[in-house]
């Protein structure tokens, strides 16, 4: 059966392996001209008219966040008064994914407004990245598809011979992640009890499991501050731990934080190109996600020239 060249254009134009997905599918061009205003109002032009075909939107809300919201909107809105027959939403790093409950009494639920706002343009289908818990499938009536590093981790661990006797979730929220990939590779789980009493801030109440003398694998979804994973290395260590790895999906490091990454007890931080970041170090690696986007777009074309 003949798969038909997809259609596709993207707003973050900063994610450096959005272009190389294009080159795989030999589109050479993105149909898409964006613009600002001196007040950094966009303006946003097509280039190619994509009325009553499918149409794939690439674009990631990492930083700059809310310039990346404001643009794909002003891309969706246009596009669903063409009408485009099936538009879908390619979104790696989905921002607000971390504000999925109430943080305080007084505070708001930040994805449930963002998914409402997504929910409202009636798009085919979202595909995103490891999202930060189960809870974020819950406020959306988009159907989404959330793809899994756990695959990649897997053949890196493989690839590279690392070698690994625990797998350790870092918190409670991460216990599946870990299980996942524990169940993969055949080895036992380690829980972190670790929680938050105010943003950017953890407290480590307790170790589930026997850590000793052990090569501990940590994964987890997102790294920002450092913070956090730096305290849980150095919780492991006074257990006494041989060494760790870490494999994080989203590489946010806000203010430089991988800088702390470097003078840590971290063996390694392996992480993914969901976000850009240019590591020039050795302790830090970089896998690519553009594989598993790649064959969510193809199968979802098969699945359209079937129907």
């Amino acid at each position: 059966m003949k798969v038909f060249k997809p259609n596709i254009i993207y707003g973050d134009t900063s994610l450096k392996f959005f272009n190389s997905l294009l080159k795989i599918f030999n589109i050479k061009k993105n149909f898409l001209k964006i613009d600002k205003f001196k007040d950094n109002e966009y303006n946003i032009q097509f280039l190619k008219n994509f009325t009553n075909k499918s149409l794939f939107i690439l674009q990631n809300l990492s930083s700059p966040i809310h310039d990346n919201i404001i643009n794909l909107l002003l891309i969706i809105d246009f596009l669903k008064k063409n009408p485009v027959q099936n538009l879908y939403l390619i979104i790696p790093y989905f921002s607000y994914s971390r504000q999925d409950k109430n943080f305080s009494e007084n505070s708001p639920i930040s994805i449930k407004l963002i998914s409402n706002i997504l929910d409202y343009f009636k798009v085919k289908k979202i595909i995103t990245l490891d999202s930060h818990s189960n809870n974020f499938e819950c406020y959306f009536n988009t159907p989404l598809k959330i793809l899994k590093s756990t695959s990649l981790i897997v053949n890196d661990v493989v690839k590279n011979n690392i070698f690994v006797d625990i797998i350790i979730s870092p918190d409670i929220g991460g216990i599946l992640r870990a299980k996942n990939l524990a169940n993969y590779l055949n080895l036992e789980l380690v829980i972190i009890d670790k929680r938050r009493p105010i943003i950017n801030q953890i407290k480590i109440f307790c170790l589930i499991g026997n850590v000793k003398l052990k090569n501990c694998l940590i994964v987890d979804d997102i790294i920002d501050t450092a913070n956090s994973i730096i305290e849980v290395t150095n919780f492991l260590f006074f257990n006494k731990i041989k060494n760790v790895v870490v494999y994080i999906t989203h590489p946010i490091f806000s203010n430089n934080s991988y800088y702390k990454i470097l003078n840590s007890k971290i063996d390694q931080l392996i992480i993914t190109d969901s976000i850009n970041f240019c590591s020039n170090f050795e302790k830090i690696r970089i896998i690519t996600t553009k594989y598993l986007f790649i064959e969510e777009i193809k199968k979802n074309i098969l699945e359209e020239n079937e129907a």
